[in-house]
């Protein structure tokens, strides 16, 4: 299951990648840059980045390619209250680096003048790159890397702000799991997962044709 999932996957990537290349004759793009928040299952919330590039259908649909960037720096330890003093124990301390590939499309619902509602969905390849640093008397580092199908969901508004612009907000849902084999085991039987679905929040700006 998990070759078909990345194979359905690949193809999805390169149907959309080949089909947005008809349009590079066309005229009519968009970029967009986003930050926001993002609370994943498998690691510590943080600030999330990205940017996509589109090519645009008509005046309600646009299909391209987007890549989004998530690192988080935190330590794994406990306290424990002495009297008046608190002893803080530190276990570990852990980078998580998260960085998705995808193909999305954006849907654009009129509101008035100045104001569109959108929906948008992507499918594609995620990585996540986690560095785990351990002390004490087995202290160790380690470095371990991920990889699976990812989907993304999301809705929000999108305001012009010019004749080529619109400040964009948007709520979305991130519904990735992904993957490594375990060593000394026989390949596809045995690997280790990691949940990194969660909600998110984030703002930007679009730039070019609305």
């Amino acid at each position: 299951m998990k070759k078909i999932a990345r194979i359905l996957t690949a193809i999805v990537v390169f149907g959309i990648i080949a089909q947005t290349s008809n349009l590079f004759a066309q005229r009519f793009s968009a970029t967009t840059l986003k930050a926001g928040y993002f609370d994943p299952k498998g690691s510590k919330a943080g600030f999330i980045f990205g940017g996509s590039y589109s090519w645009i259908i008509d005046e309600s649909v646009d299909i391209g390619i987007a890549v989004d960037y998530f690192r988080k720096n935190h330590s794994e330890d406990s306290t424990e209250v002495q009297g008046d003093e608190t002893l803080r124990i530190k276990y570990a301390d852990l980078t998580t680096n998260i960085i998705p590939v995808y193909g999305l499309i954006n849907i654009k619902f009129p509101a008035g003048m100045y104001m569109d509602y959108f929906i948008s969905g992507g499918l594609g390849y995620e990585m996540l790159f986690r560095k785990e640093q351990t002390y004490g008397a087995q202290s160790a580092e380690k470095s371990r890397f991920y990889s699976g199908f990812k989907w993304i969901v999301s809705a929000g508004i999108m305001y012009r702000i010019g004749s080529n612009s619109s400040f964009i907000a948007e709520a979305f849902y991130d519904g990735t799991t992904v993957s490594r084999e375990k060593k000394d085991e026989p390949s596809g039987l045995a690997r280790y997962e990691v949940d990194l679905s969660g909600f998110g929040i984030r703002a930007g700006i679009r730039m070019g044709f609305r």
